[in-house]
């Protein structure tokens, strides 16, 4: 190479590295190619169409035209085949299905890999249904030409057995449509995915069938549709009221660690022979649901399991909500670390989770997805009947991992700047010492570890119940236990430690017992999360607000006896933190 300049031999050097994977790919490819294209219903070119005739075209068009110009119709799915290397990159030369009216529609790509490919293996196949849609303005148009009966631009029907009439198989090329949505029926406006046997769509606009899957996932995935019939569906607003005669309920679900499909069991205990992770956890749920039949539910962090939902966090959050929303109770949620590490990033996953019925989740003016502020901070107020609040729920976005792992490795912080704001609510009541307010976050903080006075040496703080595992608060301490004082926060409740559940009456800010905090954990519900430590049963924590004799009560239940409460204590007394 005696006379080649450098920069030449690094071009062929790069190109040689370069070459070697491509040439494996395209091989790889050409022999896989039947793969491609096995088991599709529809080949190119090919098409099929709904044909039933409901009327002329003259009074669709009349119809259309009552509706918004913009409002979308789907008029055909379809399917892209792709070839990834790593997650990062993907190749899809094929595509099949889709449309055959004579007009330009939009295509949607559902980024759900239905093939179980991307994200879980280095190179393969991965498949993403399409649907295609046009306007109202469009369909009016195309129904104007008397060549294109309308049999032939339709609604989309919203139950599968008439998309996919005595077929196991993916629809691809159908017209997915029956006239008789135009006046009679829901229409079809969005279409998704969502995998396992256990799924749910709890959405209202929703509608999931379970009564075929798609053939292409090695986990089972279903389509779900939404639907629209008398214009946009807003969604309700949830107000939390309380009265003097009937304390306010609280149920705190911490640590789930939902799947994509049903799940692992880990660290069970008591141990059975067949553990099933996802089924069992919502079983325990429900049953506190039903018999602790709260005002609100409050999530705190670890929802669902990122890892483990790689393929699809929708899925996973969606299970998460069903109870509650099935039994319409309002409720609300902080992120934990684990809940977006899945396919849906924190920012993505709190627009879902914010969209939902019933939830209470908000994306504050200053959120931020990145870790200077986080996403989900907020506050909502209970209310009296005479339209006073009488309590404040403060909900913190505790972030993930340390931003600087060599001055403070383990666990991020809840930063000074969330701290400052939510010191704007300090003046929400006139006696602000004297509210039940409390306030959720996922991980504890610094404070969680002072079991020993600060103001009495040789002696302990008060703390019930188990201190199991080694706190994981961040090593670096924002101070925000201040902050929480001067807005009357009399308890504090967190997850993360899923083998702690102690409430802890700490004494490092304040030596006056009228101004100091209970700090609780949780427990953890899920079965699908660690719960080692000698044995740890899956456990739920439930508050009781009494507003007349002004009480904040606590009381756990366990997976195996839900209907047994055990560690009750009153933390707060007319107003006042109180000494057990």
């Amino acid at each position: 190479m005696r006379g080649v300049p450098k920069k030449y031999v690094r071009f062929f050097s790069y190109f040689a590295i370069l070459a070697v994977p491509a040439v494996f790919i395209l091989v790889w490819y050409q022999e896989h190619h039947s793969a491609l294209t096995k088991g599709f219903p529809l080949q190119p070119g090919e098409s099929k169409q709904t044909t039933e005739f409901v009327g002329d075209n003259k009074e669709a068009v009349n119809i259309l035209r009552a509706r918004s110009p913009e409002e979308k119709f789907i008029i055909g799915i379809g399917m892209y085949t792709c070839l990834h290397l790593t997650k990062y990159l993907e190749f899809c030369p094929r595509h099949v299905g889709g449309h055959t009216l004579p007009t330009k529609a939009l295509r949607t790509v559902i980024q759900k890999d239905i093939n179980h490919s991307k994200g879980f293996r280095i190179v393969g196949l991965s498949n993403y249904l399409t649907y295609d849609s046009i306007t109202t303005a469009q369909l009016a148009e195309l129904l104007s030409d008397n060549d294109i009966p309308s049999a032939a631009v339709t609604v989309a029907a919203s139950n599968a057995e008439h998309l996919v009439p005595d077929s196991p198989e993916l629809p691809l090329g159908y017209t997915i449509i029956t006239g008789k949505s135009l006046t009679e029926s829901e229409f079809v406006t969005e279409i998704s995915v969502l995998f396992g046997e256990d799924c749910v769509d709890p959405r209202p606009t929703w509608h999931l069938s379970k009564n075929w899957r798609l053939k292409h996932s090695k986990v089972p995935c279903y389509l779900t549709f939404r639907t629209r019939s008398s214009g946009p569906h807003e969604k309700e607003s949830h107000k939390l009221s309380a009265s003097f005669e009937n304390p306010f309920k609280i149920v705190q679900l911490a640590d789930l660690h939902y799947s994509v499909g049903e799940g692992r069991c880990r660290d069970e205990f008591p141990e059975h022979d067949n553990c099933i992770a996802d089924p069992k956890t919502l079983a325990f749920v429900e049953k506190v649901l039903d018999t602790e039949k709260p005002q609100l539910v409050v999530f705190t962090g670890d929802q669902i399991m990122g890892s483990e939902c790689v393929q699809d966090s929708a899925t996973a959050l969606l299970k998460v909500v069903d109870p509650v929303i099935k039994r319409r109770i309002p409720y609300a949620m902080v992120w934990g670390n684990h809940d977006d590490e899945g396919n849906l990033d924190r920012w993505e996953i709190s627009k879902l989770a914010e969209s939902l019925p019933f939830s209470l989740f908000k994306i504050g003016d200053r959120d931020t997805n990145d870790n200077s502020f986080g996403v989900g901070n907020y506050v909502h107020y209970i209310y009296g009947k005479d339209g006073n609040p009488l309590s404040a729920l403060y909900f913190l976005d505790a972030h993930k991992y340390s931003p600087n792992a060599k001055a403070y490795p383990g666990y991020d912080w809840i930063k000074e700047e969330q701290w400052n704001h939510f010191s704007s609510y300090k003046d929400t009541f006139v006696d602000q010492k004297a509210s039940l307010s409390m306030a959720f976050f996922h991980i504890p903080l610094p404070e969680y570890l002072n079991v020993d006075s600060n103001t009495s040496p040789g002696t302990q703080n008060p703390l019930i119940g188990n201190f199991k595992e080694g706190v994981t608060a961040p090593k670096y301490n924002s101070k925000g236990i201040a902050t929480l004082r001067e807005l009357g926060v009399k308890v504090t409740s967190v997850g993360h430690d899923h083998c702690n559940d102690y409430c802890l009456l700490e004494d490092s800010q304040s030596p006056a017992t009228d101004e100091r905090i209970w700090l609780c954990f949780g427990g953890a519900a899920g079965e699908g999360g660690y719960g080692g430590y000698g044995g740890t049963e899956r456990r739920i924590r439930i508050y009781q607000l009494d507003f007349l004799k002004k009480n904040i009560e606590t009381w756990k239940v366990l997976n195996s006896s839900p209907e047994k409460p055990f560690d009750h204590q009153t933390l707060v007394s007319a107003g006042v933190p109180l000494l057990p």
